[in-house]
């Protein structure tokens, strides 16, 4: 017990665990707040923007716009916070797009499930200017695609990827078609999988669960087979290996990469 300014301060174990569960409360909180009003700021620039285009300069109707970001933030889901991590708070981002009506005669205001990716950008903008290009030169595809009812190429899932950044624990590959997702943790081998449907927030880790065994081995195959052209030490003897050291990973992998050991290029 502790007295201050003669009140007496007797904490247990159980008020301390409480007090710090509210506090940790409060911070996620906090920024929480502080990051939606960031983003109504920019949400509002953009806005901005789009009246300028259609008052001012009267193009909005011959104008493709795409929507989209680099990564999210955790802001304190699972007790994390930066980004780096494979879960959707970190690795979901939005992609909304507004077509002009001669692109393409889809009524707009749909969601379309099939998963894309920042590398579907570049594709996009070059088919929407009509600028030819070899499909097989690019990892991405055009969106145009998708919003035209061409789903029958589409890919059925996509990459996840991170090395170590700010822990060294922390480097991971996955694959999710927006409704599953597999995380194989390199470091130690931990694996996670989720039904992103009933579970968005990714609550439940369905890894251990024998009921989706037969799920998480297929998930699991196709991970080894989308590493399996790296080769060791990403896949060996025909399976994901446990890799304790971050490193690097990139098109001309290992000539050019000389980052230090832990650090993303």
């Amino acid at each position: 017990a502790r007295t201050l300014i003669g009140v007496n301060l007797s904490i247990n174990a159980t008020h301390r665990q409480e007090l710090r569960t509210a506090f940790e409360t409060k911070i996620r909180q906090y920024m929480q707040l502080k990051y939606f009003l960031t983003r109504l700021v920019h949400s509002q620039q953009v806005t901005e923007c789009l009246i300028r285009l259609h008052r001012l300069l009267n193009v909005l109707e011959n104008t493709l716009i795409l929507f989209t970001a680099d990564h999210g933030d955790m802001l304190g889901d699972h007790n994390l916070w930066r980004k780096t991590y494979g879960y959707e708070s970190s690795a979901r981002i939005p992609m909304l797009v507004r077509w002009p009506d001669g692109l393409a005669s889809t009524p707009r205001g749909q969601v379309l499930v099939p998963p894309v990716e920042l590398r579907d950008v570049l594709p996009t903008f070059l088919d929407a200017a009509g600028v030819a290009f070899d499909e097989k030169e690019f990892d991405g595809r055009s969106l145009l695609e998708l919003i035209r009812g061409k789903t029958d190429r589409w890919r059925p899932y996509i990459d996840l990827e991170h090395n170590a950044c700010y822990l060294r624990t922390d480097h991971w590959n996955g694959l999710t078609d927006g409704r599953t997702k597999y995380i194989y943790h390199a470091f130690d081998g931990w694996q996670q999988l989720f039904d992103l449907e009933k579970d968005p927030a990714e609550l439940n880790d369905l890894a251990a669960d024998p009921a989706y065994a037969e799920t998480l081995a297929l998930w699991r195959k196709r991970l080894v087979a989308h590493l399996a052209e790296r080769g060791e030490p990403f896949v060996v003897n025909g399976d994901l290996a446990v890799r304790p050291k971050g490193m690097n990973y990139g098109p001309n992998y290992p000539k050019s990469s000389s980052a230090p050991e832990g650090k993303t290029s």
